[in-house]
């Protein structure tokens, strides 16, 4: 029997729920440091991509359990503001155990529901989450909304669209949840009055750069 879409979102928000107090260790962490820097080059290149500066206001939607926090804390400085956004709750709990810095503020809603206002942020990064986004035209024009103009929005992944279908494939919850293809994303985009500048799509690195 088929699910409906709502069916399968709380499906999928149960899956994130019941994950989110081991998520930063099953992903993140390296065994041999003890650090949340597995991906140490990866986020490096990520961040030599997307532009950050002391002062910015930044939406990470679908932040989860905050694992991008310290990369955009540390570049925005604490002159800067930090929006961390989830639909699960209990990521939005961990975030926040996790990180009690007095410039960020904690958000429980989806995507297309991002309750900014209006040109509010120079920046919105979806990292590693957009497939689980069940209204992906939706989340867009919200997230492009929230956007000032001359702002950028990020979707990244460390792996490829197809490596991200091929992952998925083996979790009931999440195997619905794919990148759409580079035409669709391109269409995304430009519906929602994004104007893309980078697009990379490859083995181990999945990354779209666009300016409002």
């Amino acid at each position: 029997m088929h699910k409906t879409p709502e069916e399968i979102d709380r499906m999928r928000k149960q899956f994130f729920n019941d994950n989110a107090d081991g998520w930063m260790d099953m992903w993140y962490k390296d065994e041999k440091t003890g650090e949340y820097d597995r991906h140490r080059k990866d986020f490096d290149r990520l961040f030599s991509i997307v532009p950050l500066k002391p002062g910015d206001h930044v939406l990470d939607a679908g932040c989860g359990s905050g694992v991008l926090v310290p990369e955009i804390l540390s570049r925005i400085t604490e002159t800067g503001l930090l929006y961390e956004m989830d639909f699960a709750e209990k990521m939005i709990e961990v975030n926040k155990k996790l990180h009690p810095e007095k410039n960020i503020r904690f958000l429980i809603t989806d995507a297309a529901n991002a309750p900014l206002e209006a040109e509010t942020c120079d920046a919105v990064i979806c990292f590693s989450c957009f497939p689980h986004f069940h209204d992906k035209e939706g989340a867009l024009r919200a997230l492009a909304r929230v956007l000032k103009r001359g702002g950028h929005l990020t979707i990244a992944h460390f792996i490829s669209s197809g490596e991200v279908r091929h992952h998925h494939a083996s979790c009931h919850a999440v195997m619905h949840d794919h990148l759409p293809d580079e035409s669709v994303m391109r269409g995304l985009f430009r519906s929602a009055g994004l104007n893309i500048r980078e697009f990379i799509d490859e083995s181990g690195f999945y990354c779209v750069l666009a300016d409002k």
